[in-house]
């Protein structure tokens, strides 16, 4: 019986920097393929069409299928719908479903993936993942900016507006919280120690993540009243307001878009703060 499946997209290379100087990517990318699946875990790989012919091999518990197109041409590189990630998921039929980072090490004891699948039949679960300089590191901090697995009851997925954001693109774990709090929806922030990441650096595309913001500004503007009974504070007010007046005028001239960029980066964090009025730590 399937109680959680998760779905994650695999790509082709991962270069990753090793204690030596070696490229640990390899090794780590096979190291979190045969973590994900468990006992009651089922494993969806989804594949962009544009790297179909050079995805790599998965191991014999993780099930291939090829993506949904049209991220690429959105925004300049390959990439999953998050509505078809999540939806492929969901029609397994498990209670449970989720996403999964590609780089992402699941060291998780039946207890706790026992533990995580228990919070997400109730509420929405994003886990920040805990950062590793080798692959033998056994602890780190936690990165708190961001979320690297995210789960949820499968009943909640169509209540979800997932629209064009795109798993592989920056901001889909920032918007699919704050949707879900607009959702009436519960949401959890779980640390928990067992969902490594291999330290590297920064990799996202400016342009990509300039886009997948103004695709949560055309939906703060549509949804401007929800915003308010969620309490996200003065801070959270004011760079939403002020992505909505940038939004419209980015192309205006000089600086626009470096406004947007920080007003952008400093609401995404207003929604991890307000996520995180509930964290919980499973050791």
């Amino acid at each position: 019986m399937t109680e959680v499946a998760l779905a994650t997209s695999v790509p082709p290379a991962m270069r990753r920097p090793g204690p030596g100087g070696e490229d640990a990517g390899p090794a780590w990318r096979d190291a979190c393929l045969a973590s994900w699946p468990a006992p009651g875990w089922r494993v969806l790989a989804l594949t962009p069409p544009e790297e179909a012919k050079e995805a790599c091999a998965l191991p014999t518990l993780v099930e291939a299928m090829e993506a949904a197109p049209g991220v690429a041409a959105r925004y300049g590189r390959p990439g999953v719908w998050l509505a078809d990630a999540l939806a492929r998921a969901a029609g397994t039929g498990a209670e449970v479903v989720g996403i999964v980072n590609a780089d992402i090490r699941l060291d998780l004891c039946p207890a706790r993936r026992t533990a995580l699948a228990g919070l997400a039949r109730d509420s929405l679960v994003a886990c920040h993942r805990m950062e590793v300089a080798h692959a033998a590191q056994a602890e780190g901090p936690f990165y708190r900016y961001g979320f690297d697995l995210v789960l949820m009851p499968a009943a909640i997925v169509t209540r979800l507006d997932l629209g064009d954001f795109a798993f592989g693109v920056p901001w889909w774990d920032y918007w699919i919280l704050l949707d879900a709090m607009l959702e009436g929806i519960e949401v959890s922030v779980v640390e928990c120690p067992g969902v490594r990441h291999l330290t590297h650096g920064t990799a996202w595309r400016r342009d990509a993540w300039l886009a997948a913001l103004r695709e949560v500004t055309a939906r703060i503007a549509r949804r401007r009243e929800a915003l308010a009974p969620l309490g996200l504070g003065p801070v959270a007010a004011a760079t939403g307001a002020m992505l909505l007046a940038l939004s419209d005028a980015e192309d205006e001239g000089y600086g626009l878009s470096d406004l947007l960029e920080r007003a952008g980066t400093r609401f995404g964090l207003e929604i991890v703060r307000a996520a995180q009025r509930k964290t919980l730590r499973l050791d």
